[in-house]
């Protein structure tokens, strides 16, 4: 079993070998069962009952080869959204460029707007509790083909 550890020191032989098994997987879209199975450890959340199951969240530890793979398949993700602009401009959640401060100075600049104007302004915040354990995986796998998310992208996010 290999570790984290271990690819860190990996030489530069190792890195050929492991970037040479990511292309492979990436052209033929077979995925090492390795690489899907995770180990679930649950961690409790911060002043939440040990007793309640509903107090822990699950980690999953996940196979440290699939790693780089996911990294780079995220990134063609992104890139792709990005470029074909899918992304809605309001959302700044994981964007390159997007800071927190720049949402609250949109926010404050709409409160100035509405103000001198003397309208009401209107602001709805949403936590979606859980959001990655719900999400409706087919309706997501149907989304992506409705933008246009095809071949290898699409078989490798299924």
């Amino acid at each position: 079993m290999l570790h984290n550890e271990m690819l860190l020191h990996l030489g530069l032989e190792g890195k050929k070998v492991l970037l040479k098994l990511i292309k492979k997987t990436w052209g033929t879209s077979i995925i090492p069962s390795a690489w899907k199975t995770a180990i679930v450890t649950p961690i409790l959340k911060k002043g939440k009952p040990a007793e309640d199951v509903k107090s822990y969240r699950p980690i999953h530890l996940t196979s440290c080869l699939g790693k780089p793979a996911e990294r780079m398949i995220n990134n063609r993700l992104y890139w792709w959204l990005e470029s074909n602009k899918i992304l809605n401009p309001n959302q700044a959640g994981f964007r390159t460029g997007q800071q927190t401060e720049d949402q609250l100075f949109r926010l404050s600049q709409k409160v100035i707007d509405g103000f001198q104007k003397k309208k009401n302004t209107t602001a709805v915040f949403v936590d979606l509790q859980q959001a990655y354990d719900r999400v409706w995986r087919k309706g997501l796998l149907w989304k992506m083909r409705e933008v246009g998310i095809h071949g290898r992208l699409y078989q490798w996010v299924k």
